[in-house]
């Protein structure tokens, strides 16, 4: 197999797979940290989104899902051990995104559209001027999706780095000026951003980090496509 960069989602709130066999796959670690959760929402998506992982991994490592060990790099990101495979997990509400390549590190986001009240000062400090231009020109039909789809590419890109938010977010910027003063959507450079939706309600971006051509993204679902 070539270079690829594959993009797997899953409905956390769906009947099918069960769930309750995939999450026995978990490690000790991670069943540690789902106990930790107090809240019974967060700890269903901590132990569904990291079985969701599992799962998948399995298919590409050709091991069974309890067998696979994850470590943490120096800045913290995971990473599947004894495998030259690159991914990242994200989550948040009902769906997960897992980023998998073999040609650089990936980082992927997903966040769920909603409206968020004091924006404000956050866009000022973690957004670059472009991007803030960007949104002052937005129509207020598309100012909330245009935002979480210039954050989703902010987070999948600091999170491919392996920094989160210790990157200076507002020091790079995902979008570029265009026509007419219209922004258009770019990645720094050595960078392959993609933006998509996530299900419903829902936007998702992943980040790969590789020299030469951009990699055409391979979509797939859990757990139809296993």
């Amino acid at each position: 197999m070539g270079s690829f960069l594959h993009i797997w989602q899953a409905d956390l709130a769906s009947p099918s797979p069960s769930w309750e066999p995939a999450e026995a796959s978990l490690g000790p670690a991670e069943m540690a940290r789902q106990a930790r959760l107090h809240v019974p929402a967060q700890r269903q998506a901590y132990g569904r989104a990291h079985a969701f992982m599992r799962a998948v991994l399995s298919l590409y490592t050709e091991l069974p899902p309890n067998a696979l060990a994850f470590a943490l790099t120096y800045k913290g990101k995971p990473y599947l051990l004894g495998s030259d495979l690159h991914v990242n997990l994200s989550y948040r509400g009902e769906r997960a995104l897992l980023a998998i390549s073999n040609a650089g590190p990936v980082g992927a986001d997903v966040e769920q559209l909603r409206l968020l009240p004091d924006t404000e000062a956050l866009i000022k400090e973690l957004f670059s001027e472009t991007e803030q231009l960007g949104l002052q020109v937005a129509p207020p039909a598309a100012y909330w999706p245009f935002f979480y789809t210039i954050w989703t590419r902010k987070e999948a890109y600091a999170k491919a780095l392996g920094m989160g938010l210790a990157v200076p977010f507002a020091g790079f910027s995902v979008l570029a000026p265009g026509p007419g003063g219209q922004p258009l959507l770019t990645a720094p450079a050595g960078a392959q951003l993609t933006s998509f939706a996530v299900g419903v309600g829902h936007q998702g971006a992943v980040a790969l980090l590789a020299e030469g051509s951009p990699l055409t993204p391979q979509h797939f679902r859990y757990p139809i496509d296993l």
